[in-house]
């Protein structure tokens, strides 16, 4: 059946059925249930094809998946595929199809928004890795693309967003640590342009001033997102430095096998002699040796919110919404209690 056809049947316009099938306000709620009603029982599914041709827009949803720095790596873009598939979810349930891009530098990416707005005419986009300044924000604004960005910016929120609760996450982890009597905890993160390593460098400041724990800025390292390898050098140096580390929290998985490696070359038994504690992933989760304690939160879910808001947001361009996931701890037993 097409939507001629179910129109005649319900007789409503084809206007008020498409609009009604679309989620618009417009429409009273008694005659969208009512058209919804009648497209189940009829097996009627909107064309998207057909949609485009008549209305010039696509309903497709734009994506750039980033396989630079540390996501060259297939291991590593699992939370990405994880987030995809709560997206593809929310999709499927609306007919909507998803278009990703794959992007192997910063510039790569920027041309790949423009290709999927001015080539693929795409209205709906979902962004990541949102950095402290991020010039993706100013071009989608600049093309008044309906957007909303997995992660926040620094100083410009004026967009809606779903995001880890990254503040939350690290104080969760030091009071786990100083419950454990840790005093002496170090943290590995990566370049602070990327907002969410910004927020939990921030966040682990103010834990520790809260807890009366003099920040050792020789027990802090960031290393660039790009050079994952270095992750290695720069912890077993800081451990041989600083022998009174007793606990390191690691901002990413490759991080993590890195303190393992760095541990094990210095004959550091991990839960025994030193704690290792890290964001939760299938590295550490399938892979790690031995396994790691760490935060989990619910990437999936992400995913789904971010396109429950995208699609509310198409339909109420002045209404902005946020979601936070809380974490919570998984342990496996790589953290120690002190002496």
């Amino acid at each position: 059946m097409n939507i001629k056809q179910l129109a005649k049947k319900l007789d409503l316009s084809i206007t008020t059925v498409s609009r009604a099938l679309g989620g618009y306000s417009d429409v009273s709620e008694k005659t969208r249930k009512r058209v919804k009603k009648f497209a189940l029982k009829y097996s009627y599914s909107p064309n998207p094809y057909a949609s485009v041709l008549a209305s010039g827009k696509t309903k497709t949803v734009g994506y750039v998946l980033p396989i630079y720095g540390l996501n060259t790596s297939t291991l590593n873009q699992a939370n990405f595929f994880q987030f995809i598939s709560g997206m593809s979810d929310a999709l499927l349930s609306e007919s909507i199809q998803l278009q990703i891009l794959f992007a192997k530098s910063e510039n790569e990416e920027i041309e790949s928004y423009k290709k999927l707005i001015l080539e693929q005419k795409i209205e709906n986009i979902v962004l990541q890795n949102i950095k402290t300044k991020d010039r993706r924000i100013n071009l989608l604004n600049k093309y008044k693309v309906n957007y909303v960005a997995w992660g926040k910016t620094k100083s410009n929120n004026n967009f809606s967003w779903v995001d880890l609760d990254n503040a939350g996450a690290i104080e969760t982890i030091v009071n786990y640590l100083i419950k454990k009597k840790h005093k002496h905890i170090s943290y590995i993160n990566i370049s602070e342009k990327y907002n969410f390593a910004s927020e939990r460098k921030n966040s682990f400041l103010e834990v520790l001033k809260k807890n009366h724990i003099i920040f050792n800025k020789n027990y802090y390292a960031s290393v660039r997102l790009e050079e994952p390898e270095k992750s290695f050098e720069v912890i077993k140096e800081m451990l041989l430095k600083n022998k009174k580390i007793s606990a390191i929290i690691c901002s990413t998985e490759f991080s993590a096998l890195s303190a393992i490696k760095a541990c094990n070359s210095l004959n550091l038994k991990i839960g025994h002699d030193i704690s290792i504690i890290t964001f939760d992933g299938p590295l550490v989760r399938d892979l790690s040796t031995p396994p790691l304690t760490a935060v989990s939160f619910p990437v999936k879910e992400l995913g789904k919110k971010a396109i429950n808001i995208l699609l509310n947001r198409d339909k109420n361009q002045n209404k902005m919404e946020n979601f936070l996931a809380n974490v919570e701890i998984i342990e496996r037993g790589s953290v120690h209690t002190c002496k």
